[in-house]
């Protein structure tokens, strides 16, 4: 496991730059795979945007979010963004290309049609399904923004789910779960007392187990927010907004 105060890893702008450079030497393969993760990481903001703030519906959401990233790739938008402190921050840059593209686009780019060697993203219906539901019942302001976090959190999770391959990693995940992640409120939360009988082990070794967990999974945050970041300060600082504390 990595240490939080590593040093800033220039490997993770790669991701991006293999989006943006398609005779890059590390081959085709490489680059597509490289946007599908990219795409993996940000349809879902894009398509609430595309409900909320342009007032598109749900099947005019999921035809612009195929077309958009399909634009991204095949048109070659990202070859302005390059990991320079001056070029702010990624997520930034896809808003702005999300908006010109909606702006610009006519009835024929929307309706792109998919299938044949065109590469789609996978939009998942019952992700679909849960960020429709937020809609309903969260303020319009910041689409992205806030499904850009659901995301993050949520792919950190699955990360961490993976990760928790050994029995004592296993029992930390489900700690963590069961405490932090699955109440809605704090009245909710089981005590470390009755995780301490649940899981047959102490009330200080629940404790212990927390503190591990969620040094992970906030390391596990931190390495994808590092994606769009030009500085481990600037990472840090977006990690303090995600958890709700001012930076």
């Amino acid at each position: 496991m990595s240490e939080l105060g590593g040093a800033f890893p220039g490997t993770r702008w790669s991701l991006v730059q293999r989006v943006a450079e398609p005779r890059s030497r590390v081959g085709t393969g490489t680059r597509r795979r490289a946007f599908e993760e990219l795409a993996l990481g940000y349809w879902r903001p894009v398509y609430r945007t595309l409900r909320v703030a342009h007032r598109k519906s749900r099947e005019e959401a999921e035809d612009l979010t195929q077309s958009f990233f399909l634009e991204l790739f095949e048109k070659e938008k990202l070859d302005r963004f390059t990991p320079d402190p001056k070029a702010g921050k990624f997520r930034s840059l896809l808003r702005s290309l999300l908006d010109g593209f909606v702006h610009t686009a006519d009835r024929a780019a929307r309706r792109k049609k998919r299938g044949g060697d065109k590469r789609h993203v996978a939009l998942d219906p019952a992700q679909i399904a849960a960020i429709e539901e937020r809609i309903t019942l969260e303020p319009e302001t910041d689409p992205f923004e806030r499904e850009w976090r659901i995301a993050l959190l949520d792919q950190a999770l699955a990360e961490m789910a993976r990760d928790s391959q050994s029995p004592l990693w296993g029992r930390r995940h489900a700690i963590f779960m069961a405490h932090d992640v699955e109440p809605q409120a704090d009245d909710e939360r089981p005590s470390y007392s009755e995780l301490a009988r649940r899981f047959s082990i102490k009330p200080h070794d629940v404790k212990n187990d927390l503190v591990a967990a969620r040094r992970r999974f906030a390391e596990l945050v931190l390495d994808r927010i590092r994606d769009e970041c030009s500085s481990e300060e600037e990472a840090r600082d977006e990690l303090r907004t995600v958890f709700g504390a001012r930076p």
